[in-house]
């Protein structure tokens, strides 16, 4: 029998309503509430709030909503305040009822700017914390990258960083003379929201002036940088940093290893990064803290095709170059100019040389430069074998670029959501904390090792005892058995 049709009749009064009941057993919000507990961030943030006055809201609560805008990608915090009474898991999850009143949107950027970044520092600390008690995080081998991040500003807009900071101290004077409540929300003070000052003619956005202009695919991105410390063995974040986009990665590299160990409470055995990292100032830190490199870098070519710097053997008991030739290219005296040595051949001895057209121009003598701290580059170079250094090298590149794909394609991580860097870092360490809940939540029932695709530690961190020539001369001889042609990667 077909039953009457469905009709909605408003009603006074529910009975037997329960929010618990009407969010399914298997929600994710319900295994993240029963693995994290936001509870704790009222002890952090307590020294913030006065003693007398109206009260506010929880500060859990904030947390939580805070958490849902970057776990469920909403667009802003009015569009999560909105969505808020229509979702009965996101209400379930704060711990609001039907009945109860939702707080407006102001509300989630005033506790943004009261807290700053420290408080969700500490937040990404301790879900690390338990990412480690769960055996997530291995720590002996880690990789490191950064990603630039789109500005909230028109990169076509910009203006002589001059202008803005002159009016930017105008308003601080103007409102350094009006009276501030203790313990009030005027400003932000951290150590990373106080960026370096830029230069008088560096172009800047008035609306964003932290950001700044990069390349990136060859188009000027005008944006942030985040700095990344990922553990091999589940993907768990260990650090992260913020910085605007003109910044170098290479310079920052020996700063995020400092709070991965910080954080981890260990040093790594290897780390692995690409070769903007791959600077001697890096190498002789990775060697005096005992860690393993691998890390490519930069290699100089020859110019109009003639012989590379690489073409020529150093000796170090006479401190000379030997050129392809078999002649010895000597140190000039004096200091090292730019960290590098410079090395040129005898007077006449280039222009009686047969490969003279493959190694300079005539009439001039051939040139060679070397790194004041070139030993630490040697060392990195030969540490792993190359096939080894290009396993893992292929290892880095899906497990950091799938950290950065999987922030991107699920919490909006590719574009500011705010402006300025304070703001900036607090929502690169929401949404890394964010990733590591998931991780966390997804692994923490497994036992340790199990449905991990980790290599074994001792092939990573195996230094270079086989001499990359056998594993060269052995493909050689299983791709002419095959009939495959071999191609050089590296």
């Amino acid at each position: 029998m077909m039953g009457r049709p469905q009709r909605r009749n408003g009603k006074l009064f529910y009975t037997g309503l329960n929010l618990d009941q009407r969010v399914r057993a298997n929600h994710p919000l319900r295994a993240i509430a029963k693995a994290i507990d936001f509870s704790f961030v009222r002890g952090w943030v307590k020294h913030l709030y006065g003693r007398r006055g109206n009260p506010s809201v929880d500060p859990t609560v904030l947390l939580k909503l805070m958490f849902l805008l970057f776990y469920e990608q909403v667009p802003s915090e009015r569009a999560l305040m909105e969505r808020l009474s229509e979702r009965l898991d996101w209400l379930w999850f704060c711990g609001y009822d039907l009945d109860d009143t939702i707080p407006n949107h102001s509300v989630i950027s005033k506790a943004r700017k009261r807290w700053g970044p420290k408080i969700f520092a500490k937040f990404f600390q301790e879900v690390l914390t338990r990412c480690i008690a769960a055996e997530l995080v291995d720590g002996e081998l880690v990789h490191v990258d950064a990603s630039i991040q789109a500005a909230n500003a028109d990169r076509n807009r910009l203006v002589p960083a001059l202008r803005v900071v002159g009016h930017r101290l105008y308003e601080q004077l103007d409102r350094a003379q009006e009276d501030v409540e203790p313990g009030g929300d005027s400003r932000v003070v951290t150590d990373e929201a106080s960026p370096q000052p830029p230069l008088p003619k560096t172009p800047i956005s008035p609306t964003d002036p932290d950001a700044r202009l990069t390349r990136k695919n060859n188009k000027s991105v005008l944006g942030y940088k985040d700095h990344r410390v990922v553990d091999d063995g589940h993907g768990i974040i260990t650090a992260t940093h913020t910085t605007d986009a003109a910044t170098k990665e290479e310079t920052v590299f020996q700063e995020v290893l400092d709070r991965h160990e910080q954080n981890v409470q260990s040093r790594p055995r290897a780390v692995v990064a690409d070769k903007s990292y791959g600077t001697a100032e890096n190498y002789k830190a990775l060697s005096e803290r005992g860690i393993s490199p691998c890390i490519p870098h930069a290699r100089r070519g020859g110019r109009d095709g003639r012989f590379s710097p690489e073409r020529f053997e150093y000796d170090p008991k006479e401190d000379c170059y030997l050129c392809p030739g078999g002649h010895k290219l000597y140190r000039c005296a004096g200091k090292a100019q730019g960290r590098r040595y410079r090395y040129i051949a005898p007077a006449g001895l280039c222009d009686a040389c047969p490969l003279q057209p493959q190694c300079t121009k005539a009439g001039t003598r051939r040139r060679v430069s070397r790194h004041v701290d070139q030993s630490y580059i040697d060392w990195a170079d030969s540490y792993f074998t190359h096939r080894h250094r290009r396993r893992l090298l292929r290892r880095r590149q899906w497990r950091m670029e799938g950290s950065f794909g999987d922030a991107a394609n699920r919490h909006g991580y590719k574009r500011a959501r705010w402006r300025e860097l304070w703001r900036m870092t607090i929502q690169n360490l929401l949404i890394a904390t964010i990733q590591n809940v998931r991780k966390l939540v997804k692994y923490a029932q497994l036992h340790k090792g199990s449905a991990v695709a980790a290599l074994p530690k001792a092939d990573i961190l195996a230094p270079n005892l086989v001499p990359a020539a056998f594993f060269d001369a052995t493909g050689s001889i299983l791709m002419v058995i095959l009939g495959i042609r071999r191609r050089r990667r590296w």
